[in-house]
């Protein structure tokens, strides 16, 4: 049905075109973490992701309740709980309005923080479906792979690296604004570390005496054609 009642065509999706490419949308130091995040929602959810189009996949928040459900109900498991599904997880369920696109972005972001994720951490709706700070949708994201982690749930490797040196993704990227002979050589092995990270998850060998700004072409050529699960055709 092409009109509704008032005679007027239906509602538009509420972001007709792709997102923005990743090293776009937020500061390149970023990109490793997302990359390593679009992995851990695979591992979760087995959903397929372009990972330059980062943003587009996880807008209308259907991968995001996946991830809700499933670590929802592992924990409830270990819990002996029960737990019911919430939020839409499929696309065609879920449809294109912006109205139910929110709600179901807003659904994960209000358990989020009924999971005791971190609430200083937590995005609005409006960061991620309107795109009005994908910074702070990423570290919503995070902060839900850090309480899992807390929990003793399958977490992510950037996350792992947190636990083993004791310090935030943050801290440890700062690292990289040093020069080495300004380091301790305990500091030097965590940018080591790093940089073999970033080789695990697809983004290549770094040179750990520069800023990780000098890898932005690197990581954009590496990043192009780079899927995580099934690469889907058009109109898939």
């Amino acid at each position: 049905m092409s009109q509704n009642l008032l005679g007027l065509p239906p509602p538009k999706p509420p972001i007709e075109d792709p997102g923005p490419h990743l090293l776009d949308s937020v500061d390149i130091k970023y990109a490793p973490l997302c990359v390593d995040l679009a992995h851990w929602l695979h591992e979760y959810t087995n959903c397929n992701i372009e990972v330059s189009q980062f943003w587009t996949a996880l807008q209308n928040g259907c991968i995001l309740c996946e991830l809700m459900n499933n670590a929802q109900k592992k924990h409830s498991y270990n819990q002996k709980e029960i737990y019911k599904y919430i939020g839409y997880t499929l696309q065609q369920d879920l449809g294109d309005q912006l109205f139910y696109v929110r709600l179901n972005v807003e659904t994960f972001v209000r358990w989020c923080k009924n999971f005791g994720c971190d609430t200083s951490l937590l995005c609005e709706v409006g960061d991620l479906v309107e795109r009005k700070d994908l910074e702070r949708s990423l570290s919503c994201i995070h902060a839900v792979a850090r309480r899992v982690a807390e929990l003793k749930l399958s977490y992510p490797k950037s996350v792992r690296l947190e636990v083993k040196y004791h310090m935030s993704y943050n801290q440890i990227i700062e690292l990289f604004n040093e020069e080495n002979t300004n380091l301790t050589p305990y500091q030097i092995g965590i940018k080591e570390s790093f940089a073999e990270f970033c080789e695990i998850i697809g983004l290549g060998k770094i040179d750990i005496t520069q800023p990780l700004e000098a890898n932005h072409d690197q990581w954009r050529n590496n990043l192009e054609g780079m899927w995580v699960g099934k690469k889907l055709e058009n109109g898939e």
